[in-house]
């Protein structure tokens, strides 16, 4: 009985708001504190100088992939551009001449497209089409170099088409 009494002579039992009032401050003080600390914690984990390296380093090995593969890609169409442009113009040697057939398919099928140069024993073929394609206008331009020996006449060519294909003879001297 003398515990009973003891509760019931409390100074907060006998004040219910002011219990009520500091059990929120008391409340709003440990979770200010709680916020506190995590936020305290959080700055000094943003601030640190061996996360911010990670975190770097992070990045630029995610960019340095990025770049690999646009790279990697680029190269990818220049080396199947490169294939194709070897079906488009390729020689043929014969005991009498080189035959230097040029697919007509790509330019327009139009043996005005393709233009024959000649510069001592180098002879500079360039043909270039226009193709349209899922609504886009594609632009093919090859140009390509042939070096030959000092018994070939470049001033002796015929040129004739055949087909779909333009073919440039170069007659070999003996």
């Amino acid at each position: 009985m003398d515990e009973h009494n003891y509760h019931d002579d409390c100074f907060l039992c006998r004040h219910p708001i002011l219990r009520h009032t500091l059990i929120g401050i008391l409340v709003f003080l440990g979770a200010f504190a709680a916020f506190y600390v995590v936020t305290d914690w959080h700055f000094k984990r943003m601030l640190d100088p061996g996360v911010q390296m990670r975190k770097m380093e992070k990045m630029m090995l995610r960019d340095q992939k990025r770049m690999d593969k646009m790279i990697r890609r680029e190269a990818m169409q220049d080396f199947n551009f490169q294939r194709k442009a070897e079906n488009f113009i390729r020689v043929e040697k014969n005991p009498d001449n080189y035959k230097i057939i040029i697919d007509l398919r790509p330019f327009d099928n139009d043996e005005k497209n393709v233009e024959v140069k000649t510069n001592g024993n180098m002879l500079t073929v360039t043909a270039a089409g226009e193709t349209k394609k899922h609504g886009h206008e594609m632009i093919t331009k090859v140009s390509q170099n042939f070096m030959f020996d000092e018994n070939v006449d470049l001033n002796k060519i015929n040129k004739i088409r055949e087909g779909n294909d333009y073919i440039i003879f170069v007659p070999i001297e003996e």
